[in-house]
């Protein structure tokens, strides 16, 4: 049956777009507010002119969601599955987070002919060389692998090696340096793609900006006295250079592009209206400032509004339904059957991994008065701890990590702050030790209810005046949270070959400290450069890597 609805989708998208695959960009914008743009926030407008046109071209997405924190984001969106289905927590450079047997979005469509490019953050794990963009689909990738660095760091990667010094920096522009502010090379670099695509060919450009992440660097020609400001200006120049040049090229045209923000802002990034910021199950934790745009949008839909409860997730499924594939990755050994009285049943065992969550949803925009905001998805698990169904929230707690701030931000930039003590989901989740399976809520307590069409702001807990609708969702979640796939290991064992994500066979043969020599010898690091120093643990994967063979 799916097979079949995917061809008849298939005919009815590719007989709309014309023969020639669509172009195929996604831009996403690293701890963006959902009030830091022209979109929602007019004030902004001065210094995100050429992003909130592009967004005025296209569709607002006033409902697009991802994961409360970063890396879950990213992996979501490379294999289509949610959160829970690959981990919640953060990666490290050589952890393994997304297992080897699923296929990346980038596999997918380099299978149907698409040059593919990567330029950018990653932090999505790579324990191994088989982790690595340039061996999962990309043609061509530049950019960090860890989760935060300086924007003029000598800590890159370029395909398969490190990059610290112009030396290693391969087939580099002739105006930019191995260690230029992230955001300029990261986008010359992609415009370099552009200028030099066979126009004949269809591309897909994942351009994963490191901005606006701290550190707040000063930026290169800041017309503004504050840094955070510039660094939205930056992005916002050189994302109108990229849509000039694929105009210049009769590119823009036949292009779909998807722009959106990891997750809520933090530090100075506002989430003004929405509740909470970035690390929160909060609407401003998770709901974006997303849109989509370019030529493949109808005129009669530019400049319009879509409310339909959306996520990452559905980006992987609708490239692949824009580029003539499916978008189906089932295990070739199904799950086992959940069991509510069994939570901690592991259901994949060696054999098994969750299928893709995503739909696509591009016939869906392009028709939204024969859709609504659930077309989607009936319900659409955010988080172990939250639910959203149709206009309503379920919010258990508060993810057990760092510190939140429950309050609301201004527009002026001041927080009103919350009652902390007086709803059970304004405290933190407890962590996996405290439960038996980590699908029950940890604090115990009853969750809490919101229509988030009516309550954006998330003031109003209705759940006690509908325990009917607080039951059913609850239950829900419940339920799904029984397929939890967590490949960090926070919640408990990993279900996997070998107390591990991926297979042994995939990951290769690994040597930590092999792999160390290797790339300390073959490039050596430059300590003044990091960030972080969680940073010195190494360059680059530990398995399968060249020179460390297993005798």
């Amino acid at each position: 049956m799916k097979s079949r609805l995917f061809a008849f989708l298939t005919a009815a998208v590719t007989s709309a777009l014309g023969a020639q695959k669509p172009h195929l960009i996604m831009i996403l914008q690293d701890d963006l507010g959902h009030y830091d743009l022209g979109i929602h926030n007019p004030a902004a407008r001065s210094y995100s002119n050429n992003i909130t046109s592009l967004a005025e071209e296209g569709i607002i997405l006033t409902n697009h969601y991802t994961h409360w924190h970063c890396s879950p984001t990213r992996r979501s969106f490379l294999t289509g599955r949610l959160p829970i289905h690959h981990g919640e927590m953060l990666s490290d450079v050589t952890t393994d987070d997304v297992d080897l047997r699923m296929t990346w979005i980038s596999e997918k469509l380099k299978s149907q002919g698409y040059s593919t490019y990567w330029y950018g953050k990653g932090h999505t794990g790579y324990k191994s060389m088989n982790h690595l963009g340039i061996n999962r689909g990309f043609d061509d990738t530049f950019g960090f692998l860890s989760g935060d660095q300086k924007y003029n760091s000598s800590i890159r990667f370029q395909n398969n090696h490190p990059v610290h010094t112009n030396n290693e920096f391969d087939d580099r522009p002739a105006d930019l340096n191995a260690t230029s502010y992230s955001t300029d090379l990261y986008v010359e670099l992609a415009n370099r793609a552009i200028r030099n695509h066979d126009v004949s060919k269809s591309m897909f450009l994942y351009l994963a900006f490191q901005a606006v992440h701290e550190p707040y660097d000063p930026v290169p020609g800041n017309p503004y006295n504050d840094t955070y400001t510039g660094m939205i200006w930056d992005a916002d120049v050189h994302v109108g250079e990229m849509i000039s040049l694929l105009k210049e090229k009769n590119m823009y045209d036949n292009t779909f592009i998807v722009y959106t923000a990891d997750n809520g802002g933090v530090m100075s990034g506002n989430n003004y209206p929405l509740r909470g910021e970035k690390h929160t199950n909060w609407e401003g934790g998770m709901r974006t400032a997303a849109f989509v745009s370019g030529g493949l949008i109808p005129a009669n839909l530019r400049g319009t509004k879509n409310g339909m409860n959306l996520h990452i997730v559905d980006w992987y499924s609708t490239f692949c339904e824009l580029a003539g594939v499916s978008h189906n990755d089932d295990p070739p050994t199904p799950p086992l059957p959940t069991n509510m009285s069994d939570p901690s049943k592991n259901i994949y065992g060696d054999n098994s991994y969750p299928a893709v969550d995503g739909v696509p949803v591009f016939d869906m925009l392009m028709n939204p008065d024969t859709h609504n905001i659930s077309s989607a998805h009936e319900y659409l698990v955010l988080a172990k701890e939250v639910i959203i169904s149709g206009e309503y929230k379920l919010l258990i707690g508060q993810p057990h990590f760092k510190w939140q701030n429950n309050g609301w931000r201004q527009p002026n930039g001041t927080w009103i702050a919350s009652n902390n003590t007086e709803w059970p989901c304004n405290k933190q989740d407890g962590p996996p030790s405290n439960t038996s399976n980590g699908y029950l809520p940890g604090n115990g307590l009853p969750p809490c209810l919101f229509n988030v069409r009516t309550d954006a702001s998330e003031k109003i807990n209705i759940g006690p005046s509908n325990p009917d609708i607080v039951a059913r969702l609850w239950r829900q979640l419940n339920e799904t949270a029984l397929t939890t796939r967590d490949c960090s290991g926070f919640s408990g064992p990993v279900p996997g070959p070998g107390g591990q994500c991926s297979p042994p066979e995939l990951i290769g043969h690994c040597d930590v400290n092999c792999s160390a020599a290797f790339w300390a010898t073959k490039y050596p690091v430059h300590p003044h450069s990091f960030f972080s120093p969680s940073d010195d643990v190494g360059p680059g994967p530990v398995c399968d890597v060249p020179a460390c063979e297993k005798n």
